[in-house]
């Protein structure tokens, strides 16, 4: 059976190593970490829920507060949701989610496992859990297809609908969960996300009050934007000084060799990659691969990426360790060069046309939108990407005016191009025609400009999200008792397992305020209602969910 794809990370709460080569590198089990991380980021992974963390289902048998035995996590749960709910007669489908009550005391609130943080603050709160399938991740697919015309059914509005029809009518397993104690107007239901699903977590509390009582965002992505070049900024900023200092030498240099026109040295240094057979933005955008890794990183696995072993070979030569200034371009560029044949013929078993074609499911060498152009309701990247192109924005260009580790000539119109090839019946490659679509979301949304009460918003300095979140330099927005606004030293998404609050502090002190915070919450509902019933829910983050994931969100793109 697959597992479920929990998208947007969306939580329902209801109440220099030293590497003398890089031919000694498994450069191939590192992406591999890669590709996992992307695509089921735990819990939450900001588009979708794969399935319970690693090791839990079967570690112990599940049982309530009262010692009596209750379904495992890994139960996958049906609902009845609406196709359309602007249009209820287009019918229904079955939307999965998983769901637990084992620290659920009647009067108590909807959370899941307390390695996580919404499993602990239901812990804290005698709460019970249920974790959402995004609509078009997973099994719970509204058509058979994945067509332009399904998809018009996959936007930011009829997910948000989702979750506030789910916590008006479902009927719960647990106890007391299909009665109408549970519902919104006498529970309090809390919604909890990471990534596009930590976006939703501000969203929902703005555009639907009165359902969720309170909300939970992880690495909120919540400022729709098409020319997001500071995705790269934390990774520049936190990356060894020389690795930093190299690239941005080779990146320049290449810059500067487009920017002449000479194509015949352009070949060459293609040539010297491996790369020879891609055209210039499609080499461009694979240059990014191990830079697009740091997303990977968490305090607990701080070195568990290809950028680390990528930066100690790049930086090592024989018994030397570059300073902080790097090598230079003149010696960076072809150990670079030989770096990315290295790890391109490891995983693809060499840098031919035809090695590279058979390598594209293994690793996302390129940048063609037509990759994506399969209809297959099994694809979760084909959803997500719709979700860029179609409302929020959030493309990764190098900066325009040059000077960073990414490619000033990676630019927004290549984006553009991108949905194009993409969903060709859907969007132009007009780039007016993308900023009008991410303008109206923003719009609709307000962005960094939700005032909503009762937002918990955590982010992390180390993230590469950080400047769409609600802790962005930009966004200037302050954090008051209630709407607290944390920055920690994290990654994506970094607060919401607990192995991370165990080894970096300002994370440790986040589940603190948390676990202060949400009862404080919780009983403020109580004391409103004049009763000691409450309830939360959860819905995970592709990340969420979380679909949506991205965990994040998904960010490698070909």
């Amino acid at each position: 059976m697959r597992p479920l794809c929990l998208n947007g990370a969306t939580a329902l709460l209801l109440a220099a190593s030293q590497l003398g080569s890089a031919a000694n590198v498994d450069w191939e089990s590192h992406l591999e970490g890669y590709r996992n991380n992307l695509h089921n980021f735990g819990v939450f992974d900001g588009r979708r829920i794969a399935k319970p963390p690693p090791g839990l289902s079967k570690s112990r048998p599940v049982v309530d507060v009262n010692g009596k035995a209750i379904p495992d996590y890994d139960v996958i749960y049906e609902f009845d949701q609406l196709v359309d709910h602007d249009n209820a007669s287009r019918g229904t489908f079955k939307m999965r989610y998983y769901h637990t009550w084992e620290y659920y005391r009647e009067g108590g609130e909807l959370f899941l496992t307390n390695i996580t943080i919404p499993g602990a603050i239901a812990q804290a709160t005698n709460g019970a859990v249920v974790l959402v399938e995004h609509r078009f991740y997973g099994k719970s697919q509204p058509f058979p297809d994945l067509s332009v015309d399904s998809l018009r059914f996959h936007t930011i509005s009829q997910a948000l609908q989702d979750f506030v029809y789910f916590a008006q009518i479902a009927r719960l397993a647990m106890p007391g969960g299909d009665g109408e104690r549970i519902r919104p107007d006498r529970s309090p239901w809390i919604f909890i996300g990471g990534s596009y699903s930590g976006g939703l977590a501000a969203y929902i509390m703005e555009q639907y009050p009165g359902v969720f009582w309170a909300s939970y965002s992880s690495s909120g992505a919540l400022q729709p934007k098409i020319d997001f070049w500071q995705y790269w900024s934390p990774i520049e900023q936190n990356l060894p000084a020389n690795c930093t200092a190299d690239v941005k030498a080779v990146v320049s240099l290449i810059d500067g060799v487009i920017d002449s026109g000479n194509q015949t040295r352009m070949t060459d240094i293609q040539t010297q990659f491996g790369l020879a057979s891609l055209r210039t933005i499609a080499f461009l955008n694979t240059m990014n691969i191990p830079l697009r890794t740091w997303q990977t990183l968490q305090p607990a696995s701080s070195r568990n990426s290809l950028i680390y072993p990528f930066c100690d070979a790049l930086e090592t030569q024989g018994t030397q360790i570059a300073g902080a200034e790097g090598w230079g371009a003149e010696i960076a560029l072809p150990k670079l060069a030989e770096l990315f044949r290295n790890i391109i013929t490891s995983v693809c078993g060499g840098t031919t046309t035809q090695a590279l074609q058979r390598c594209e499911s293994l690793v996302p060498i390129g940048f063609n939108g037509t990759r994506y152009a399969s209809t297959d309701v099994d694809s979760d990247e084909r959803p997500w990407m719709w979700t860029l192109c179609n409302e929020a924005g959030w493309f990764q260009p190098g900066p325009a005016n040059g000077g960073g580790i990414v490619s000033k000539h990676f630019n927004v119109q290549a984006w553009a191009t991108f949905c194009s090839e993409a969903f060709p019946e859907a969007f132009t490659s007009s780039l007016t025609e993308l900023q009008a679509r991410v303008d109206a979301t923003l719009q609709q949304y307000k962005g960094w400009n939700t005032m909503a009460d009762r937002v918990f918003a955590v982010n992390g300095r180390r993230d590469p999200w950080l400047e769409v979140t609600l802790s962005a330099t930009e966004a200037n927005a302050s954090s008051t008792a209630l709407r607290p606004i944390y920055l920690t030293n994290g990654f994506h998404g970094s607060d919401i397992f607990h192995a991370n609050a165990v080894v970096e502090p300002s994370i440790g002190e986040v589940w603190n305020q948390a676990l202060t915070t949400f009862p404080q919450w919780v009983s403020d509902f109580n004391e409103r209602q004049g009763s000691s019933a409450s309830e939360v829910r959860i819905n995970p983050f592709r990340l969420g969910v979380v679909v949506a994931s991205a965990a994040l969100a998904v960010t490698t793109i070909s």
